[in-house]
This record gives structure tokens, C-alpha cells and sequence, in this order.
């Protein structure tokens, strides 16, 4: 029962202040003292039921988890994850509030990542976040939800959307470490025909070295119309390291040949010359230890980073008559490999690729969209899937934040925070536990001959009273120093 819950028994309470005030409580109820047990110190505090009703705007248990997480602050998920972070790290800097806020959601999600499902957990975690961020957020489930947060109406199947969040579109993904991200192509597409975004959050799991839950790691990616060739086809293509067929006899032909390389994006692995050795090397910093002898090649395997790009910018700045004493040239490069990949699954064909990213580069929604439906992935409703590498991998990828949530970090930031609680916050509910228990019994019990059901009542009316006194303490103390609201 919550506070708001004590008005429902006015009317008991003053039907109870007419029984014999001179019969004992039946129920301890010894004064409050400080704890050094952790789960004695969780045991008072008010237990928050996992529902699925947190993603639904107005719903009772969506108000619940808002009074308890709007005082942690922050607009984002990274600034909550940090603020959050912060209660666990700088146990002194924090009030009270946003102490009992923090902790109730790493007890939720430690609880919702232990005792379920990937994804049982996934749906329930989708509903945490929009309780989390409140006002507006909101839980998608079906396209009647879709249709009421002004989301698309026309996709196949459930809605790639998976939760708004101050105003952006989420699709998210409760993962183990190495879980890939998997989606449905076709849905992905429908979405795309009304909306221009979606933001893909992972949160995966991490474990200690005893294999218990010891955090979530969060990270995101964000697909538009304008990338959407860049997520879905890079991470997919395959490096392949090839040497020119040919060997390079000027220094107009190397340079010709590594500009061509920058232009098609096609890092330069290796270059090798099998005239004169280089003998202004000796004069750079490496970031690697390399033989003492005057190199016949530039390798990244060797020289690696900016120092091998510096190395190799230095060697065409040669003069011509110089850089002619080291030819013949050669080259080795990755070039990207279409071919037998994830990449070719989705689109078919190199060709319609290339369109397709044309379209989708050049904001021509009409075209991406009508050539995007004639591909495999769409035209067979197949499944996207993005290993963690992949994921990663993606041009505008972010790492958001970890979540410390094991068991022990709980018992710990629990304990060190048990002395305020239990002098502040505990004598609060421990007296309203009283109270519920003693009504409730009051309520149920038969009368017996020894006027059980008498002291039952008895000990609510006190308890109440213990929660007046003690709700008044806690007011004075934790508004101390606030200022007072104007007149």
C-alpha cells in the first residue's frame, strides 16, 4: 500500500480511535535503530511489482515508477546512466529522493535480467524506459499503439518501434555479450515510408568472472534515410588485401594509383619498392620497434596508425629524381568484397546497391523506397542480423554508458547509504508495513474471547500515529534548506 493509499482508511481510523485505548498492541512495535545489514536495510523500503502497464501512459503502475525515477534527472539516457552511476560513486553528493530513485531502478533491472527471459526481459525493459523517462514516452506494442504515438500504420508485422522516448524513435534489443542484433528487413522498409529515423539501443548483459550479472552496457546506432546504405551494407562487406597486377615504374604512376585508392576507399595496406633502399627513415618515431636496416617497404603491419600514413606521405613528397632511384613500385590495398556476404542476401546484386545508396545519399526518398521493395530482403521477408562487431562497426555507433547492477554493488551502495535511510526513511515505512498488517487483521479476524480483533485495531491507530510523527521528521529533514515556496 502506498501513501496515498492511508486516506482510504480515514474513516477506519476514527472508528478505531473509539476502542478502548487502555488494551495492549499485539504487535512490536519497538523504536527504529540503525543497520549494518544491507537486505535489512532494502527489506523496508517499498517494493515496486514488475508489470507490464509501465510503458502505458496514465496507467497506476506508470505512476508509481515516475514518482520514484523523476528525481533522478537528466534528459537523455546517458545523462540518467551517469546520474544514476553517480549515486553508487559519490554516496556523499546526493539527496534522498534521487537516492530511493536510483536504487529502485538497478532493483528492477537487476531483478528483470535475472529472473527472465531475453525476452520476457526485453518487453518488460521496454516498458521500464518509457516509465523512466515519463511524460510523453510510451511503450509501442501493436499498431493501435503506432496509430495513437503518430507511428507508421502500413508496417508488416510488429512495428520496428519499440518504445518513443523524449520524442525519438527506439528499437531496443536486451542482449548477452556476443547476442547479435536481428531485425525483419520488410518491417524495416515500411517504417521508413513515414518515418525518417530509428535509433537502435542494445543493452547487454555482462557478467563477473564468477559468471554472476554484473552490469549492462548500453550502446546505440541511429538508421535514417540518408544512411541507411552505410548500416546496412558496410559492416557487411568483407576486407580482402590484393596486390596490383602490375608493377609501377614512375613516381606519376604511384601517386596516381594511391589517389585512386583514397578515392574508391580503399585503405593502402602496403608499399614496396625494389630499387634503392629509403635512407630518410632513421629520423621518425615509430610506434613500433622495427629493424635497424634502411627499409624496401612500408608496411602497416610494422610502421601502423598516423605513423605509416606519415611515412608514406613523406616518401611522395620526394622529388621525382629521387623517387625514380626507388622504382619499380608496388601495392597492396583491402578492397571490399560484395560478394558471398550478408550484404548480397538483402540486396541481390552489387548494382542495386549502388543505387540504392545513390538514392539514399542523395535524399531521394521516393526512389530508395521503390528500389528498396524490389530487393531480396524485402521481397522475401528476410531477417537483417548484425553481429557485435558489425553493430559496432557502424559509422555513427556510440557507447552510452554501464550500468552497474550486480548483487553486490546493490548491497554495498545499500549499506552505505543505510545509517540516512534508516533514521530518515525506514521509521516511514516500517510504520505503514505496521499499520496495513494491523488493519488488515483487524478487518479479517474473528472476534475471539481474548479480544484479539480489539488489539489489532489498537495497534493500527498507534501505528498510524508513528507514521504522522515520523513523516514529519522526515519532512523536516529532508527539506532542510530548501526554500520555501513564495507566497
Amino acid at each position: 500500500m502506498d501513501m496515498e493509499n492511508l486516506n482510504h482508511w480515514k474513516l477506519i481510523l476514527e472508528t478505531l480511535d473509539r476502542v478502548n485505548e487502555e488494551a495492549p498492541p499485539s504487535v512490536d512495535t519497538s523504536k527504529v535503530k540503525p543497520t549494518d545489514d544491507p537486505d535489512e536495510v532494502r527489506y523496508f523500503l517499498p517494493t515496486i511489482k514488475i508489470t507490464e502497464d509501465w510503458g502505458k501512459i496514465g496507467s497506476k503502475d506508470r505512476q508509481i515508477i515516475e514518482k520514484f525515477t523523476r528525481n533522478i534527472g537528466g534528459t537523455t539516457l546517458q545523462e540518467k546512466i551517469t546520474n544514476i552511476n553517480s549515486v553508487i560513486s559519490d554516496r556523499e553528493a546526493t539527496t534522498i529522493p534521487k537516492i530511493l530513485g536510483s536504487m529502485v531502478v538497478i532493483e528492477i533491472l537487476n531483478a528483470v535480467l535475472r529472473e527472465f527471459t531475453e525476452s520476457a526481459g526485453g518487453f518488460i525493459f521496454e516498458g521500464f524506459l518509457a516509465g523512466l523517462f515519463g511524460g510523453d514516452s510510451v511503450q509501442i506494442t501493436d499498431v493501435g499503439d503506432q496509430a495513437e504515438a503518430g507511428e507508421a500504420t502500413e508496417a508488416a508485422g510488429k512495428p520496428i518501434t519499440d518504445v518513443v522516448l523524449g520524442g525519438r524513435e527506439y528499437s531496443l534489443k536486451l542482449l548477452g555479450k556476443t547476442t547479435a542484433v536481428k531485425g525483419s528487413f520488410k518491417n524495416m522498409v515500411e517504417h521508413f515510408r513515414v518515418k525518417n529515423h530509428i535509433v537502435y539501443l542494445d543493452a547487454r548483459r555482462t557478467k563477473a568472472d564468477d559468471g554472476e550479472l554484473s552490469g549492462l552496457e548500453f550502446g546505440e546506432f541511429v538508421i535514417t534515410r540518408e544512411n541507411f546504405m552505410q548500416v546496412f551494407m558496410d559492416p557487411f562487406l568483407k576486407d580482402v588485401t590484393a596486390k596490383s597486377s602490375q608493377p609501377i615504374d614512375t613516381p606519376k604512376g604511384l601517386r596516381a594509383a594511391i589517389e585512386k585508392l583514397e578515392s574508391t576507399n580503399n585503405p593502402l595496406k602496403k608499399l614496396a619498392w625494389s630499387g634503392a633502399k629509403w635512407n630518410k627513415i632513421g629520423s621518425i618515431e615509430y610506434g613500433k620497434p622495427r629493424a635497424s636496416e634502411e627499409p624496401e617497404q612500408l608496411d602497416e603491419k610494422k610502421f601502423y596508425g598516423d605513423d605509416f600514413n606519415n611515412l608514406v606521405r613523406q616518401f611522395l613528397e620526394l622529388p621525382d629524381e629521387e623517387l625514380k632511384k626507388y622504382a619499380p613500385f608496388t601495392l597492396s590495398w583491402a578492397d571490399k568484397k560484395f560478394e558471398g556476404t550478408k550484404a548480397e542476401k538483402l540486396f541481390g546484386s552489387f548494382t542495386l546497391a549502388s543505387a540504392i545508396k545513390e538514392a539514399s545519399e542523395a535524399g531521394d526518398t521516393e526512389k530508395l523506397l521503390q528500389l528498396l521493395a524490389t530487393t531480396p530482403g524485402y521481397t522475401e521477408s528476410l531477417q537483417f542480423d548484425f553481429t557485435r562487431g558489425q553493430a559496432e562497426s557502424i559509422v555513427n555507433f556510440q557507447e552510452i554508458g554501464t550500468l552497474a547492477i550486480s548483487e553486490d554493488t546493490l548491497k554495498n551502495t545499500w549499506l552505505a547509504y543505510g545509517e540516512v535511510l534508516s533514521q530518515t526513511v525506514e521509521p516511514i515505512y516500517k510504520a505503514l508495513n505496521s499499520f496495513n498488517t494491523n488493519i488488515n487483521s483487524f478487518l479479517t479476524e474473528e472476534q475471539g474471547a481474548d479480544g484479539n480483533r480489539k488489539q489489532y485495531g489498537l495497534a493500527a491507530g498507534t501505528s498510524a500515529k508513528d507514521l504522522k510523527t515520523a513523516t514529519d521528521k522526515a519532512v523536516q529533514e529532508i527539506t532542510a534548506g530548501e526554500e520555501s515556496p513564495s507566497e
